[in-house]
């Protein structure tokens, strides 16, 4: 443990899902976490034994997540409480409170704070490293005269490589639905958009109409999709040729008539993840999957109960890690992200 305790925790989520983060936390951790105060995305909890920067809150309607340092008015302010702490070496991530689910941030701005930040940070001798043990966390708020949010963690290998979960996209005018932006944040908090994929082959099932595919298209990946409905034409017409449909319900797929091996599996099929996930596990016995990015429809209160349940079946079969989130671009849904 690295400081002193600290009787606070904070974590962002997406908009909407403060009453789901709330009541998630409650069901892994019991009394010992009290809500004490909630704005809209963000929440903190008052704890009833010592906790340090490395508990982990496990909930995947947490964003991001850690131990709280409270308000801070100045950088200075925010460099003495990390010096109290004995660290002098930190990564450090600038990110809105309220973040729009369609990533529209102006990401400009924050960079000017982080600036800011980051110089009077390393004129108190806080060295900042991407890769530091620690992550400082700078939430800034839409209200231009509030004080900065500062929360404090301990990296873990399931955490997003962006700030806040929250890469730096915006849907393009040429993508025919949201899936595009889903996939492409699963792809950031991975880290895997740094990947080279061109030429690797992707299965998309529940494609239509080929958000998802185009991002992967536009990656240079060769898709295969599958689905009952139409393709839009700029799938169908992609300068890179590389996009097959199977038009047919995931049901009657026939995965040995597949090829042996994908680099990723997409599957985003408006069904309940009871009636899903046995087929995702009967593809994956047949073929090997590197990669998968899976959206769970969180459509009745009752699968938000049984998320662990759900997750679990997926690392049964999936390469690990299994890493469950929900994105800024996810509504009711949670992403299952797995292998590395």
């Amino acid at each position: 443990m690295s400081g002193s305790p600290s009787p606070f925790l904070f974590a962002c989520c997406r908009e909407g899902s403060e009453t789901s983060l709330k009541n998630d936390v409650l069901r892994r951790h019991g009394t010992l976490l009290t809500p004490a105060f909630m704005r809209p995305q963000f929440i903190t909890w008052k704890v009833r034994s010592p906790i340090d920067e490395s508990f982990d809150l496990a909930s995947p309607f947490a964003r991001v997540s850690g131990l709280s340092l409270g308000q801070c008015k100045t950088g200075e302010e925010m460099a003495t409480r990390l010096i109290e702490r004995s660290l002098r070496r930190v990564c450090l991530h600038v990110f809105p409170r309220v973040a729009p689910e369609d990533a529209d941030i102006d990401w400009q701005s924050l960079d000017s704070i982080r600036n800011h930040i980051a110089s009077v940070l390393q004129n108190h001798g806080i060295k900042l490293d991407e890769g530091a043990e620690h992550v400082l966390n700078l939430v800034v708020d839409d209200n231009p005269n509030a004080l900065f949010f500062a929360g404090l963690r301990k990296r873990r290998a399931e955490d997003p490589q962006t700030p806040g979960g929250l890469p730096c996209l915006s849907i393009p005018g040429h993508a025919p639905s949201r899936a595009w932006l889903k996939v492409e944040q699963a792809l950031g908090w991975r880290g895997w958009d740094k990947l080279d994929l061109r030429g690797l082959s992707a299965l998309d099932l529940g494609c239509a109409p080929g958000g998802a595919s185009l991002a992967l298209l536009d990656r240079g990946m060769k898709v295969i999709g599958v689905d009952t409905g139409d393709m839009d034409e700029v799938v169908l017409r992609h300068d890179a040729g590389g996009f097959r449909h199977l038009r047919m319900p995931l049901s009657r797929l026939n995965a040995t008539k597949l090829p042996s091996a994908f680099a990723l599996l997409l599957c985003d099929i408006n069904l309940a993840p009871p009636e899903v996930l046995p087929h995702i596990a009967r593809i994956c016995d047949s073929i090997q999957v590197e990669r998968l990015i899976l959206t769970l429809k969180m459509n009745q209160p009752i699968f938000e109960k049984r998320l662990d349940e759900f997750v679990n079946f997926i690392r049964s079969f999936a390469p690990s890690p299994v890493v469950a989130t929900q994105l800024a671009a996810n509504r009711k849904e949670v992403c299952v992200m797995a292998g590395r």
